[in-house]
């Protein structure tokens, strides 16, 4: 509980500006772009696309505190709310990141809309695929595996090049590797705990990727932390909720472990205390302080997944 109170008044920390959501303002999630339009009356409508669909959603000013908002359906627009499960927003604008974090009624964070920067929502979210699947791995006959940007190195010569496939504009995590390796094919890789796991699949007439029950797996070189693109990559995709709920809370006591972060729970003791790049401090009460934008709101999102997940 101590940890979690700390993280809160860390959040509540981040800096907020007066300065209003810009009228055709552009904003990133996933592989999606939301454009803003600020009405008459102060609200703002968020509009987009995704596969056809016509996506919008209001915010309504909070007058009882700044850059806050009150998220609902806006009648005027001919879409369907994407964020129905959110009830408000709250506008944070501090050290280059511009963002739209949305909360439920028991102020978990759901989702993040970045306005820090615009650029295509499927090469903004293929760029962050690339980075949660680049690094070093060992395969299952025990040679070195390095994934680099569309290129796999073994034993630091190129061996094969691969390609993401999307489908409908957003990034499906399956991947197309050619070259001479054992893993010529079509995978769908999924993030766990050990490194990567990849099932090979068949697209069907509509489209759709299908398992064929082949499997690899891909073991992570520990030299470098599992998950330490989590310290500068905003987690607002959706392939990290493809993870167990196990593996989410290693996840995000991770970037705290990187921070040197003393754990308490035993597993996490033994788990963290194994690894070569992990150096633990003799006191927590600065970790917090230290944490980067990224790094405390994808706690944040990790949480809440962690909660809601089944798995």
């Amino acid at each position: 509980m101590k940890k979690i109170f700390l993280l809160m008044c860390v959040l509540a920390s981040l800096t907020t500006h007066a300065q209003d959501i810009k009228n055709g303002s552009k904003w990133n999630i996933s592989n999606l772009e939301y454009e803003a339009k600020v009405n008459a009356d102060k609200t703002v409508t968020f509009t987009a696309t995704a596969e056809g669909e016509e996506l919008a959603f209001r915010l309504t000013p909070n007058k009882n505190s700044k850059n806050e908002f009150v998220i609902g359906d806006d009648p005027k627009a001919d879409g369907f709310n994407p964020f129905s499960q959110t009830s408000r927003a709250k506008l944070f604008d501090e050290k280059g990141w511009k963002l739209l974090c949305l909360y439920d009624n028991k102020d978990r964070l759901h989702e993040v809309l970045d306005g820090s920067f615009f650029g295509s929502g499927e090469k903004v979210a293929m760029g962050k695929w690339m980075q949660q699947i680049m690094g070093n791995y060992v395969d299952k006959y025990g040679d070195e595996l390095q994934i680099g940007n569309e290129v796999i190195y073994k034993k630091g010569v190129a061996c094969a090049t691969f390609e993401n496939i999307p489908f409908n504009g957003t990034v499906t995590g399956v991947v197309k590797i050619s070259g001479n390796t054992h893993l010529d094919g079509t995978w769908e890789f999924v993030q766990t705990l050990e490194g990567l796991t990849l099932y090979e699949v068949v697209q069907d007439e509509y489209g759709f990727f299908k398992r064929t029950g082949d499997e690899q797996t891909l073991e992570w070189v520990d030299t470098e932390p599992r998950f330490g693109y989590a310290s500068t990559v905003l987690l607002n995709d959706k392939l990290f909720r493809k993870m167990d709920k196990a593996t989410l809370r290693v996840m995000r006591n991770a970037i705290l472990a990187k921070h040197g972060y003393m754990m308490s729970s035993p597993d996490l003791v033994e788990y963290f205390g194994s690894k070569p790049w992990f150096s633990p401090r003799p006191s927590n009460d600065d970790v917090f302080d230290e944490l980067s934008i990224p790094e405390r709101l994808n706690i944040e999102l990790i949480k809440t997944v962690e909660t809601l997940s089944i798995r």
